[in-house]
C-alpha cells in the first residue's frame, strides 16, 4: 500500500486505528510462489510437468541437478524478500516425491517504522516406511523422528542446487534454522510434540525472526510441514480490516493442509 492510498484511508474514522500505526503491506503479495507449489502433485507430476510450471522466467532463475530442480528469485530493492520453489524426483520413475515452497517477505507496519521480515515455508514429502513404521517409545518420539527425517531430506535436496546461488542458499538456510529450532525444543521437551498436528501448531522461536509456528501432519506415506515465522503472521485484526493477519489456526492454507 503506498503513502497516497494510506493517507486517503486515514481520512475516514474507520481507518483511524490503522493510521495510528501506519499502513501495512500484505503478506500474500507473492502468492504465485505457492500457486506453483500446489501445481505439483507427488507421485504424479513428472520432471517435464514441473519444469513447465515451476519458473517465472521474467523474475526467477532455475537451478537443477539430476534429481532436484529449484526456481528462485529476489525482489529488487528489498534484500530481505526472496523465495523459492523446489521439487525432488524419484531417480527411477522421475515423478515428484518431495516439494517445497518458501517466501521471506519484507513487510511494513507504519510509514516511519523499520520493515520486518515474515517467513512462510511449505513442504510435502513421501516418507520411507522405515521411518514411519519403526518402533518408537511413544507417539511424541515418532513425531520427533519424522520431523528430523523431513529436515534431513530437505537439507539433502537443497545441497544439490544451492551451490549456484547465494540467494537460494540463504533462503534454504533459514528453513534449516527453523527445523533445527523446533527439533532442539522437542529434544529438550518431547511433550510439546503433541501440538505438531493441531491446527494451532507448535510455537517456537526462530533464531532471526522470533515468534513462529509449525504444523506437521502425516497422511499415509506423505508428511506435510508448514512453518510461519515473524510476528505479523499472528496479529489478530478486526473484521473490518481484512488485510490484518488472522491467527495461525485461522489461515486458510493451515486449514487446508
Amino acid at each position: 500500500m503506498n503513502r497516497i492510498a494510506c493517507t486517503k484511508r486515514c481520512l475516514t474514522p474507520l481507518f483511524l486505528m490503522v493510521c495510528l500505526a501506519g499502513c501495512r503491506s500484505p503478506l500474500n503479495k507473492y502468492e504465485g510462489v505457492f500457486d506453483r507449489y500446489y501445481a505439483t502433485t507427488l507421485g504424479m507430476s513428472t520432471s517435464s510437468d514441473v519444469l513447465a510450471t515451476i519458473q517465472d522466467p521474467k523474475t526467477e532463475y532455475l537451478s537443477q541437478s539430476e534429481s532436484v530442480v529449484a526456481s528462485w528469485g529476489k525482489a529488487e530493492r528489498k534484500d530481505r524478500t526472496h523465495w523459492f520453489n523446489m521439487v525432488a524426483f524419484d531417480e527411477e520413475q522421475m515423478t515428484a516425491v518431495r516439494k517445497y515452497g518458501f517466501i521471506l517477505e519484507e513487510t511494513t507496519w507504519g510509514l516511519n517504522r523499520t520493515p520486518l521480515p515474515a517467513l512462510r515455508f511449505d513442504g510435502e514429502m513421501v516418507m520411507s516406511s522405515e521411518v514411519l513404521d519403526a518402533a518408537y517409545a511413544n507417539n511424541n518420539a515418532k513425531l520427533l523422528a519424522v520431523l528430523s527425517a523431513a529436515r534431513d531430506l530437505f537439507k539433502k535436496d537443497a545441497t544439490e542446487v544451492t551451490y549456484e546461488s547465494d540467494v537460494l542458499r540463504s533462503s534454504t538456510m533459514m528453513v534449516y534454522q527453523a527445523f533445527n529450532s523446533v527439533i532442539n525444543r522437542l529434544t529438550q521437551s518431547p511433550a510439546y510434540a503433541v501440538k505438531l498436528p493441531e491446527l494451532e501448531g507448535m510455537e517456537f522461536d526462530h533464531p532471526t525472526l522470533g515468534e513462529s509456528r509449525i504444523r506437521m501432519v502425516i497422511e499415509d506415506q506423505v508428511v506435510k510441514v508448514k512453518i510461519k515465522a515473524g510476528k505479523w503472521w499472528f496479529v489478530e485484526g478486526p473484521a473490518e480490516l481484512p488485510w490484518i493477519e488472522k491467527p495461525f489456526e485461522k489461515h486458510q492454507d493451515v486449514l487446508n493442509m
